[in-house]
C-alpha cells in the first residue's frame, strides 16, 4: 500500500505478477484505506465506501524510483527503458514520445525524466499528495 519488500533482490518472485500472486496482494485493509483517501481529496467520495468495496484481491509487485517519478532514457547501448514507478494510466502518452526518440527525435518532455537527473540532483519536487507513490 505500498509497502518495501525486504527480501534480496534474487529472491524475490516477479511471476506469477498481480492478483496472481499470493506473495503480494493487499489485505481488506486497503479498500478502506484506499476509500479514505479518496473521500479526503475529493468530497463526492464521502459516505460511497459501500459501493466502492469488493472481495476481489488486489495487488501486485510494483516498482519505485527514488523520487516516486518514471524514468525513461536508454539503458545500455541498445535498451531503452521506461520504469513507471506505478504511474500506470498516466504513462499513456509515453510511448510515441520514446518511440520518436528511439528513431532519433529528442523529446524536450522526457528530459526531465532521465536517469542521469539523479546523479545531477535533478530531483521532482515532493508532492503534497497523501498517497506515497504520487
Amino acid at each position: 500500500m505500498p509497502y518495501k519488500v525486504e527480501l534480496d533482490a534474487d529472491k524475490v518472485k516477479v511471476d506469477p505478477y498481480g492478483t496472481e500472486s499470493p506473495d503480494y496482494l493487499a489485505g481488506k485493509e486497503f479498500a478502506e484505506m484506499w476509500c479514505s483517501g479518496l473521500a479526503f481529496c475529493q468530497k463526492r467520495f464521502e459516505g460511497q465506501h459501500i459501493h466502492y468495496k469488493y472481495d476481489e484481491p488486489s495487488g501486485g509487485l510494483g516498482t519505485m524510483t527514488p523520487d516516486s517519478f518514471p524514468v525513461c532514457d536508454v539503458f545500455r547501448e541498445n535498451c531503452y527503458i521506461i520504469v513507471d514507478s506505478n504511474h500506470g494510466y498516466k504513462m499513456l502518452g509515453v510511448g510515441k514520445l520514446v518511440a520518436g526518440e528511439i528513431c532519433g527525435e529528442e523529446s524536450s518532455l522526457l528530459k526531465p525524466f532521465r536517469f542521469s537527473r539523479y546523479a545531477e540532483g535533478k530531483l521532482h519536487p515532493v508532492s503534497s499528495s497523501p498517497y506515497p507513490w504520487s
